[in-house]
């Protein structure tokens, strides 16, 4: 999850350097704020010795399928807006790409420790 928070920043970072319509824009930098929250938060429960949040890990992994998504609703063939700038449509779908594998891996991985401790326990 600590990909997932860098990703999130990295989110930050490109929309305030690259010339972005305002949707563009403020969506990028709404996901980024949001997943460096999933992904320090899950950061934080590992480095407490926790288990990773299964939540916080799918709804990582739902943002960054929006992540995806928007890029075309924001175009100028399927949505109210152009893009400003081709990086920024393909980093939007790449990160996204990217962030929703991680997220999904590590709902999953998260699932099996809790079962696998389950088992391990004595009832």
């Amino acid at each position: 999850m600590a990909l997932i928070a860098l990703l999130g920043g990295w989110m930050i970072m490109q929309a305030l350097v690259l010339d972005l319509v305002a949707s563009q824009f403020y969506n990028d930098v709404i996901i980024g704020i949001a997943l460096l929250a999933l992904g320090g938060y899950n950061y934080y429960r590992r480095a407490d010795e926790k288990f990773t949040s299964i939540a916080a890990a799918s709804l990582a992994a739902l943002l960054e399928l929006w992540l995806i998504a928007a890029p075309f609703m924001f175009s100028a063939d399927g949505g109210a807006t152009e893009t400003g700038n081709d990086f920024g449509f393909w980093d939007d779908i790449l990160v996204g790409l990217a962030a929703a594998i991680l997220g999904v891996y590590s709902a999953f991985k998260a699932r099996d420790h809790r079962e696998d401790m389950r088992r391990a326990t004595p009832n």
